[in-house]
Parts: structure tokens; sequence; C-alpha cells
């Protein structure tokens, strides 16, 4: 039996289409994962040069963090702070028109070097009063900020709630020097 050129031809575009064939099948799912770890790649570029950017900007939040703990109120560690900052509390609120009836403390927790305080503190007023109030907060700096506030209305177009204030501030060292303890048996 003799093959024809063009059966020889025919036989050939078959076995090469077959063979891309089954390399296609094949290498499909390479190709996939191939074009994800490309998008992970790009991904993890961009993550990189983000943290590039805020690696470079240390200095300048170092700084910003410097002034931020220069305008904390400091505290000796032994004093309570308590009544200072209800103080300080009660005097913005009456100095807008706010009332607060009553103001429950939370416990001191200690985060790094800073000290927080949170004030639990029931309201009454008008609307003007507690935008007021509020933005007297806002203007103190860091040390007090507002976390939690519900706002329900009266009959009396006198308006009612809750808020809760974090007080923040730093403790002085202790300026005990450290005095060794004399050896026994000598004198002086």
């Amino acid at each position: 039996m003799k093959v024809s050129s063009r059966e020889l031809t025919l036989l050939w575009v078959t076995g090469v289409v077959a063979l891309f064939g089954v390399t296609y099948l094949l290498a499909q799912p390479r190709i996939k994962d191939w074009k994800d770890l490309g998008g992970k790649q790009a991904e993890a570029e961009r993550k990189v040069q983000a943290t590039e950017h805020l690696r470079s900007q240390a200095p300048l939040w170092n700084r910003k963090l410097a002034e931020f703990r220069k305008k904390l109120p400091q505290y000796p560690p032994e004093k309570d702070v308590t009544a200072d900052l209800l103080i300080r509390i009660e005097k913005l609120a009456s100095a807008n028109g706010l009332i607060l009836p009553s103001r429950e403390v939370e416990k001191e927790a200690q985060k790094g070097d800073m000290h927080e305080l949170a004030v639990n503190c029931k309201w009454e007023g008008k609307l003007d009063a507690l935008v007021h109030f509020l933005f007297d907060l806002q203007n103190e700096d860091a040390i007090l900020d507002v976390s939690q506030l519900t706002v329900s209305p009266n009959e009396k177009k006198v308006l009612r709630g809750s808020l809760t204030v974090y007080c923040s501030y730093s403790r002085t060292p202790s300026a005990t020097p450290a005095t060794k303890p004399e050896p026994k048996g000598q004198e002086k």
C-alpha cells in the first residue's frame, strides 16, 4: 500500500492538531495558575511599595507622636486623676448648656506609656448645646475623645442620651533614685 503525499500531509496536519490539542488540555490548568500567580505577584509588589512608603514616613510620624505626647497632661503615678477629668468634662458641659445628671468612671487602662480613663455620661440638653459640647471636646487636642453617643428625643423638645468620653494622659516617671544597700559588716 502506497501512501500519497496528500494523505501524508493530512496525517501530519492531523498529528500536529492533535498534539496541540493534548498540549492545550494538559497546560490549561498551569496557564491559569500562572495568571493567578502573576496577579498575586502584582498585589505583593503593591503591598511592598505601600509598606516602603509608610516606612519612609516614619520620621514624620515619630515627630508628630512626640508633639502629641507633649500636649498630654502628666500626672504623678500615685495621683488619682478621676476628679480632675470629671471637673474638666463638667465645665465643658455646663459652659455649653448641657446637663450631665450622671457620670460613671471606668477603671484606668494603661496602653503602652499612655493611660486612658473612660467616663460614661448620661446627658440632657438641646441639639445646639450637644453640638457645641462635642466641638469643645474635639478642640481639647487628644486629651478627650467621644467614642459612643446615643441620642433620643423627648416630648419636651429636650434631647437625652448617653456618651462615653475617653480621657488620655500620661504619668510622670518615678523620680526615686536607685540606691545600693551597703554590704553588711562594713562601717563608714
